[in-house]
């Protein structure tokens, strides 16, 4: 009975990881904000939502994933100047729980809670500030 249990537990576990992957590959995931802390100045605007900051064409203001069933993903952005830079690094996913690992950048990891995905990430600016910036994804249909 004890062998039937332990086989039934590791069976439902690999159907949830299964799930939750298939959550991630089956929809378009689209910037739905970033947040930055402390607010941040650019011309004469100074203001916590980096999406308004950078524009509304901009890069950040229109970027997406798509992560693909074989571990791999891609980022773009259909804003202005975005295709100026174009990667051919492959790049690659993985799970870890709810945390969603990009080979891109492995040291801010991507959280899954729903239909959200939420990436924080640090960067040091000139004068020694030290800038937060809460990416966060919807799902959307493919």
């Amino acid at each position: 009975m004890r062998k039937i249990i332990i086989v039934l537990f590791i069976c439902v576990a690999a159907a949830c990881k299964k799930d939750t992957d298939k959550t991630l590959t089956a929809k378009t995931w689209v910037i739905e904000s970033a947040t930055v802390n402390p607010a941040m100045t650019l011309g004469a605007k100074t203001t916590t939502n980096y999406i308004e900051l950078m524009g509304p064409n901009s890069c950040v203001a229109n970027m997406m994933i798509n992560f693909s069933t074989d571990g791999t993903y891609s980022m773009s952005s259909n804003g202005a100047l975005c295709d100026m830079y174009v990667s051919t690094d492959i790049k690659t996913w993985k799970r870890d729980g709810e945390k969603v690992i990009l080979s891109a950048n492995g040291t801010s990891p991507m959280l899954l809670k729903g239909n959200k995905l939420t990436q924080t990430t640090r960067s040091n600016a000139p004068g020694g500030v030290i800038y937060t910036i809460v990416y966060v994804y919807k799902a959307q249909s493919k």
